[in-house]
This record gives C-alpha cells, sequence and structure tokens, in this order.
C-alpha cells in the first residue's frame, strides 16, 4: 500500500513540474511550493506506513493527511510571490506542522 502512495505523490510531482513548465501564467514560486507540498505529504504518508500503527490509524491519518495535502496543494497555487505578510503561506506551513503534530501524537499513542 505504501507504494502506491509514493508513486503516486512522485506522479504528482511530475504533473505539476510538466505544468509549470507547460503554462506561462503557472509562476516558478507556486510551482516550486507545491512541489515541495506534494513532496511532504508524500513523505508523511509514506513515514506513516513505515510505523507499526494500528491499521485504524493509518486509514485515518492518511485520509487526514491526503486532505490537507490537498488544500496545502490549492492554497500554494494562489500563494502571491512574495514573502512578507503572505497569509497562505502561512497557513500552509501550519497545516505541515499540524500534520506533523498528528502522526506524533500518533507514535506516543501507539505506545500506550
Amino acid at each position: 500500500m505504501k507504494n502506491i502512495f509514493l508513486i503516486g505523490g512522485f506522479l504528482a510531482i511530475i504533473l505539476n513540474s510538466l505544468t509549470g513548465m507547460i503554462i506561462s501564467n503557472y509562476s516558478f514560486f507556486n510551482w516550486i511550493l507545491a512541489d515541495i507540498s506534494i513532496l511532504t505529504s508524500t513523505g508523511i504518508i509514506f513515514a506513516l506506513y513505515n510505523r507499526f500503527l494500528d491499521n485504524a490509524f493509518k486509514a485515518v491519518f492518511t485520509f487526514l493527511f491526503l486532505a490537507s495535502g490537498f488544500i496545502r496543494y490549492i492554497l500554494c497555487l494562489f500563494a502571491s510571490s512574495h514573502i512578507e505578510n503572505n497569509w497562505i503561506i502561512l497557513i500552509v506551513t501550519f497545516l505541515f506542522f499540524f500534520e506533523i503534530l498528528v502522526f506524533v501524537l500518533g507514535l506516543v499513542l501507539r505506545k500506550k
């Protein structure tokens, strides 16, 4: 199962990169930000399936990480290219740290 998400994530990065190369309105900043977002979501889901968590944790966390990763991807498409006062990048960062927090809490709850 983990290989499906790994292959799907890399295919999504390739598709996003091809889109960035073909469409001239797709700015380089948004392209790279979206690729990083896809890469982090793929990495978190791959790490989820490499840990010895119960199937219930894996199912719920996979859905949660896919949903938040999709939201992060959509937000990355609309982020402005300057860092200063960029609320979208701040929201994307908070979503990423929320995913990490949920992942770590899942690991802690597994040990109890």
